[in-house]
C-alpha cells in the first residue's frame, strides 16, 4: 500500500499532466507565470495605446482628420431684400417678353438671367460657416478676396430688385474689391474698427459653427474671385480657400451707360429706370 500524504487545510492541489497532483512548488511557479503573462499583456496594451494616441495627435495637429480637413467652410451667396439691391448685368440684349416677371418669383428670374450668361453687379453678401474638426483650437486671423480672373464689364442691360425699406441692420464685416489689398474690414455702425477680425475668433474642436456674413462691394473691375480664410492652429499657420459651390464668386460694377430695369412687384413687370 502506498502512503497517502496529508494536505494542509485550505491548500488547493494542482493536477499534473499525468493526472497526479503536482507538487506545491509547481503550483506556485504556474501562478507566477500566469501573473507575469497578464502583466506583460497590460504593458504591451499600454504601449500600443500610447503609440496610437501619439499618431492621431500628430495627424490632427496638421489640421487633417480621416475623410476631411480640420477646418471646414461652407458658403452661401444671398441678399437682404429689406436693404440690398440685387442686380444682374447681361452681356447681351434680352427680350422682355420672354423674360416676364411672375408674382413673387424675382429670385427665379435672377437665377435664369445668371444661367443665361449674366453676372451679379454692385454688391453681394457671402455667408461663411466655419467648423473645426481638428483636436487643436483654430484662431481666425484674417479674411480676404483673391481674384482669379478679370473680365470685361457686361455691356448689355441690367436688372435689379430690392432696396432700402427701413431696415436698420448694419453688416460688421465688409470687403471692397476695389481696395488694394482686398482684405475684410470690421465696422461698428458706420465707423471703421480695423482689419477683420478686430477681436480673436477661436473655434474649439467640434464646437458650435462660427457663422458670419461678409458684405462684398464691387470695384471698378469685373472679377471672379475666391475668399481666403487665414488661421493659426497651435504654431502652424494655414489658409483655407472658399468658393461658390465649386466655382469662383463673380461680381462687377453696374454699367451706368447700359439700359437698366427695375422690378415692380406691384405690377409684376420690369420697368425701365
Amino acid at each position: 500500500m502506498s502512503e497517502e500524504r496529508e494536505r494542509p487545510a485550505g491548500t488547493a492541489g494542482t493536477m499534473g499532466a499525468d493526472g497526479e497532483e503536482a507538487p506545491e512548488g509547481g503550483a506556485r511557479f504556474q501562478r507566477l507565470r500566469t501573473w507575469g503573462l497578464a502583466l506583460a499583456g497590460i504593458v504591451i496594451s499600454s504601449l500600443v495605446a500610447a503609440l496610437v494616441t501619439n499618431y492621431f495627435d500628430t495627424w490632427t495637429s496638421a489640421g487633417d482628420i480621416p475623410g476631411g480637413r480640420g477646418l471646414h467652410a461652407e458658403s452661401q451667396v444671398w441678399w437682404d431684400k429689406t436693404r440690398d439691391v440685387r442686380t444682374v448685368a447681361m452681356p447681351h440684349s434680352v427680350d422682355l417678353d420672354d423674360l416676364g416677371l411672375a408674382a413673387g418669383d424675382a429670385d427665379g428670374q435672377f437665377d435664369a438671367l445668371v444661367k443665361d450668361g449674366g453676372s451679379y453687379a454692385g454688391m453681394m453678401r457671402i455667408r461663411l460657416t466655419l467648423m473645426n474638426f481638428a483636436k487643436s483650437p483654430v484662431v481666425i486671423t484674417g479674411v480676404r478676396a483673391v481674384p482669379t480672373a478679370e473680365k470685361p464689364v457686361p455691356s448689355g442691360p441690367s436688372f435689379s430688385c430690392g432696396g432700402a425699406q427701413g431696415s436698420t441692420g448694419v453688416t460688421r464685416v465688409r470687403l471692397d474689391l476695389g481696395s488694394a489689398d482686398k482684405e475684410a474690414e470690421e465696422y461698428d455702425g458706420d465707423e471703421l474698427v480695423g482689419r477683420y477680425p478686430a477681436e480673436q475668433i477661436q473655434l474649439a474642436k467640434q464646437d458650435e459653427p462660427a457663422i458670419f456674413d461678409v458684405r462684398v462691394k464691387a470695384g471698378p473691375t469685373f472679377y471672379t474671385y475666391v475668399i481666403e480664410i487665414h488661421y493659426t492652429q497651435g504654431t502652424t499657420k494655414g489658409t483655407l480657400r472658399v468658393d461658390d459651390g465649386g466655382k469662383p464668386f463673380a461680381l462687377g460694377p453696374v454699367n451706368k451707360r447700359a439700359t437698366h430695369y427695375r422690378c415692380d412687384e406691384n405690377t409684376n413687370t420690369w420697368v425701365r429706370s
